[in-house]
């Protein structure tokens, strides 16, 4: 589904990807997790087209990504952070409809497209109301009904769960999860290790713009996790190593 071969990419000299290669197959969930700082939203944002790699290649089906134009986004979506997919000034079914249009649906097909995730969401009932009016976890989830209008074959997903509830963050989780069973390929980054742990099937550890490992979530546990310890705890220690490794390389300097 996606192959990222080598990319490099460098701001004011300093590389935030630092000859990044990873592939994602159909139905998998990828987990990309490091501390802050590691290049998780930058490698995101190559990965949707928003910034071009320094170097390297960026192949979805096998095509280079370049090669699609705004066709790209027919087959991919991303929810990103800091960012909406929705127009706060906008009520919940105008942003639909607003969206689905620019996929060339008409307002019935929106509807049949949205309304099982608009239950499983528990949205309708916000639908009629200003989404500026909506809390923070509420406009997110909205985020990713617009985001699967497409039906895409791959979602990418920025801290999509910050800001949510217990309950939302569950519903948010399980719908990502079905997608992916339905054979959508989904890249998520998190710092909360429960969505890591309930969704993810690889992983991809970021150390300073590089990758310090990949693979699959349950050879992650069996290399990383020592016994009887959470994967919260796991993924803080890695990052303190990180912190404390890049420290000793600065003051070596």
């Amino acid at each position: 589904m996606l192959d990222v071969r080598h990319i490099t990419k460098a701001f004011g000299g300093t590389a935030v990807s630092d000859d990044v290669s990873f592939a994602v197959d159909r139905g998998r969930i990828l987990a990309i997790v490091g501390p802050n700082g590691a290049g998780k939203s930058t490698l995101l944002r190559q990965v949707c087209g928003l910034i071009t790699p320094d170097s390297g290649r960026i192949l979805f089906e096998g095509r280079p990504l370049e090669d699609f134009g705004p066709d790209l986004y027919r087959h991919l979506s991303a929810v990103l952070e800091d960012s909406s997919l929705a127009y706060t000034f906008l009520k919940g079914w105008d942003n639909l409809y607003y969206q689905g249009a620019l996929y060339g649906l008409n307002r019935r097909q929106t509807e049949e497209r949205a309304a099982l995730l608009l239950d499983a969401l528990d949205l309708r009932r916000h639908m009629g109301k200003r989404v500026g009016d909506w809390s923070r976890g509420t406009q997110q989830k909205l985020a990713l009904v617009v985001g699967l209008l497409a039906r895409p074959q791959l979602m990418l997903l920025d801290e999509p769960t910050l800001g949510l509830d217990v309950v939302s963050k569950r519903d948010f989780m399980a719908v990502v999860r079905q997608c992916a069973d339905e054979g959508m390929s989904v890249i998520i980054t998190s710092h909360q290790s429960e969505v890591i742990d309930g969704m993810a099937d690889d992983m991809l550890l970021l150390e300073s713009g590089r990758v310090r490992w990949k693979g699959g979530s349950a050879d992650f546990m069996r290399q990383f996790q020592r016994p009887g310890e959470a994967l919260e705890d796991t993924l803080l220690r890695l990052f303190r190593q990180t912190e404390h490794d890049a420290n000793e390389t600065t003051e070596a300097d």
